[in-house]
């Protein structure tokens, strides 16, 4: 297991973001019910301002950041075993690594969604999934 203080801002971030989805849902259902859509992310402030994609940029930015850390700080880039192959002393640092990318993958992959053509699909917007 790691450390306490290695927790505790990957925590952070992780309760902060759950919270924003919680009140974000809770809030645009209270708006409108009946035209409630559940998403993957939630904009944030109305219409297409600076903020809009705040979230996204915490879930990739904070995902990255801490996937440096923990791939490249953590090992002090002995990821390798002298005689080959991964160092069995920072396995769950690399565990940790994967599991960031694959959030970072949905922070980037998202933003890429939001902000260019190429990505959306013709029929339905990917950050919306209807609520029946």
């Amino acid at each position: 297991m790691g450390s306490f203080k290695g927790h505790v801002l990957p925590g952070t971030l992780f309760l902060a973001v759950g919270a924003w989805h919680v009140w974000a849902a809770v809030a645009r259902f209270a708006m409108d019910p009946a035209g409630f859509r559940l998403r993957v992310w939630n904009p944030v402030g109305a219409g297409g301002g600076a903020l809009r994609h705040l979230e996204l940029y915490v879930i990739a930015g904070g995902a990255f950041l801490d996937m440096c850390v923990e791939v490249l700080y953590s090992t002090h880039l002995h990821i390798f075993a002298p005689g080959g192959g991964v160092n069995p002393a920072h396995l769950n640092d690399l565990e940790h690594g994967g599991m960031l990318l694959m959030f970072f993958l949905v922070g980037a992959l998202a933003l890429l969604s939001e902000n260019t053509r190429s990505a959306h699909h013709p029929s339905i917007h990917p950050s919306v999934i209807p609520f029946t």
